[in-house]
């Protein structure tokens, strides 16, 4: 009799705790992120500038070096030119010669249009003479062929003008054209900033678009962040930031996000080819730095916190 009695005493609290379990909601476990942290690098805004060769050749000479600060403009390196050089004698050559020759067009057109004048002047005064029968008719006749044929020659030397004077315009293109093609044997700086660094050395051959160098142009720094895809969807602009040189846990600078990539990338920004690191999808974010507490060096790999509350 105990036996039964303890039982059903094991039965009904079995199943008031199945009951118990039936009625309690599932408890969520998962908790939102208040920080994100993302892998970033330090560079001037609008990124580095990769400098291409803009013609072939073997270096010269180079009057810079990696580190130095440059203005637009400034010579970087020269390559051997010799034959754009005499192309560009040879064109200044035929170039003053082409002039000498308008110069010379241009007294001639000159002295036809002071003989056509005298000519029409002669003319007018032989009809004035033929009205009070001072001359014959065939004199006025014989003045107007001549005249006839002094205006037929004056269009000639015009033409013969016009022409040498567009022949010398043609000139002036081809010149301009090979002392382009000289001057793109000096590698010069295209906008300010320091100089990074610079591959070819004095007798290397250089190739067309090849990359010789590159610049950091004197814009404020930035700090473009990778953010994983998981939460691509919770950066906003506008949200603080606090920049960490990797490893390091004190604050190097502090920003908010100015500019979010619409899209998700596969590359990494610290990989230089398709196999440095694991192939992942990220967004891209801009980071303008507002205070900045450590020297922060181009190309710094550093690490972003972002506060999402």
């Amino acid at each position: 009799m105990k036996i039964q009695i303890a039982l059903l005493i094991t039965i009904l609290l079995l199943t008031g705790c199945g009951n118990k379990q039936k009625n309690e909601a599932p408890v969520n476990t998962e908790l939102e992120p208040t920080i994100i942290v993302g892998i970033g690098k330090v560079v001037p805004q609008g990124g580095i500038v990769n400098l291409a060769a803009p013609t072939s050749g073997i270096v010269k000479e180079i009057y810079v070096n990696s580190g130095d600060s440059l203005s637009s403009g400034d010579l970087i390196l020269t390559l051997l030119g010799k034959d754009e050089e005499l192309s560009v004698n040879e064109a200044n050559s035929r170039l003053k010669t082409q002039e000498l020759t308008v110069q010379s067009a241009k007294i001639a057109l000159e002295k036809e249009r002071i003989a056509h004048e005298e000519q029409k002047r002669v003319l007018n005064d032989a009809k004035e003479l033929l009205l009070v029968g001072a001359t014959t008719g065939e004199n006025v006749r014989t003045l107007q062929n001549e005249y006839n044929l002094g205006t037929e020659q004056l269009k000639g030397i015009e033409n013969e003008y016009k022409l040498q004077q567009s022949q010398l315009n043609e000139l002036r293109v081809q010149r301009d054209s090979r002392a382009n093609d000289l001057n793109k044997t000096e590698f010069k700086a295209p906008t300010d900033g320091v100089l990074l660094d610079l591959t070819p050395r004095v007798g290397e051959a250089v190739n067309l678009h090849q990359q010789y160098g590159r610049m950091s142009p004197n814009r404020p720094l930035v700090v473009m962040v990778e953010i994983d895809e998981l939460f691509a969807d919770k950066v906003k602009v506008g949200q603080e930031c606090q920049i960490n040189f990797h490893g390091d846990t004190e604050k190097a600078a502090t920003g908010e996000i100015a500019r979010i990539s619409p899209d998700l990338k596969k590359k990494s920004l610290f990989s230089d080819s398709g196999t440095d690191l694991e192939d992942r999808r990220i967004r891209e974010i801009e980071v303008h730095l507002n205070d900045i507490f450590k020297t922060l060096f181009i190309e710094s790999k550093v690490e972003c916190s972002i506060q999402l509350n």
